[in-house]
């Protein structure tokens, strides 16, 4: 199945910690980055999920806030990824920013031209990507 969410990350669960109603999966990818999702109990049954089985981490780019910081950030999201900016394509309004990571992951932004120009954004800038947990979707085969 083709989606059009640009961020398809594959990795595989390390870790599942189960609520009343919710579960928080922790996805790691190859090379060491972490992703965690918020789902259903019934999702982590439905799609057979175990730790050390493999998932799909699904986000859409405009889910994505970056920050400039070289702080631990403040923040309730559970996804903070640190990377460096690759590449900036730039539109009319929006810009998509790509961040590859040190462990090789890659992550799509779409944020605005005046955040862009707001926060200095450059090719070569470390940033970190946001993520809320509840934005990332997961799957398995």
């Amino acid at each position: 199945m083709k989606i059009s969410a640009r961020n398809q990350i594959v990795g595989k669960v390390s870790e599942i910690k189960n609520g009343p109603v919710n579960s928080e999966v922790v996805v790691a990818t190859a090379g060491g980055d972490k992703i965690v999702s918020v789902i259903t109990n019934g999702a982590v049954v439905s799609l057979g999920l175990k730790v050390g089985s493999e998932a799909l981490c699904i986000f859409k780019a405009q889910s994505v806030l970056l920050a400039k910081a070289d702080i631990a950030l403040a923040v309730s999201a559970r996804n903070k990824i640190k990377g460096t900016i690759s590449e900036i394509k730039d539109g009319a309004v929006n810009c998509e920013v790509i961040i590859a990571t040190a462990g090789g992951l890659t992550v799509t932004a779409i944020v605005t031209e005046d955040a862009k120009k707001e926060l200095s954004l450059a090719k070569g800038d470390t940033v970190y990507a946001i993520i809320k947990a509840s934005s990332i979707l997961v799957g398995a085969n």
